[in-house]
């Protein structure tokens, strides 16, 4: 900056880049809604969480959706938690959810699980004893991955075939999740009872985050 400006020129000057980044907030937001409008209608028939739009460059807009896990009722967790309560909340003076908690809170209340083992699944996927081993050994629950893994090692699948069952392995894992957080804090309801719990205890808000990031 020129240490030659007046003070008059200094707030003049700083009253024109504050108007000129006004105006470059306006264009962002506006261009962030977007996005965030285009997300919701290329992911509302798909079980992805989250779509890129690339640019001409090495740059690329990133949009995801995501819950945000907002504890209501923690006297009714500590029942939900029992003996593990410490294990899944971090106390201080206001005691907040730790990340893993609040992942497998938000698939319990929004009922993004469903009954079974990972074992049965497999089975169903398919009857190839070797690729059974493996794929018991590569899934985890991570969509995106497993999705991979499946078209990897099931190569007779489809793509739409493997996002299925790569959205069945996430769901059959978060219901294992839940018998063993109930299993870790002695919580001897059914796993209606914990949901209902988890219910009445968190509020999910559904979020976007929208990203920029400069490929190399």
């Amino acid at each position: 900056m020129n240490t030659a400006m007046t003070m008059s020129e200094r707030v003049d000057r700083y009253a024109d880049l504050s108007a000129q980044l006004e105006g470059l907030k306006l264009q962002l937001d506006e261009l962030k809604g977007f996005f965030e409008k285009q997300a919701q209608e290329d992911l509302k028939d798909s079980k992805e969480k989250t779509v890129e739009y690339y640019g001409t460059g090495n740059c690329k807009i990133i949009v995801q959706n995501a819950d945000t896990v907002k504890p209501i009722a923690m006297s009714v967790l500590k029942k939900l938690f029992g003996s593990a309560y410490g294990d899944f909340v971090k106390e201080e003076v206001k005691s907040d959810l730790k990340p893993n908690s609040k992942k497998f809170l938000a698939d319990m209340v929004s009922g993004n699980y469903t009954e079974g083992t990972l074992a049965d699944a497999i089975c169903k996927i398919t009857s190839d004893t070797k690729a059974q081993k493996t794929l018991s050994k590569k899934l985890k629950g991570k969509f995106a991955q497993d999705k991979k893994n499946l078209l990897k090692y099931v190569p007779e699948l489809t793509e739409e075939e493997a996002s299925d069952w790569a959205y069945l392995i996430t769901e059959v894992m978060n219901y294992q999740t839940i018998l063993q957080i109930m299993d870790a804090s002695e919580f001897h309801g059914s796993v209606e009872d914990a949901v209902a719990k988890a219910k009445a205890s968190v509020i999910i808000d559904e979020t976007i985050k929208v990203t920029l990031e400069a490929e190399e």
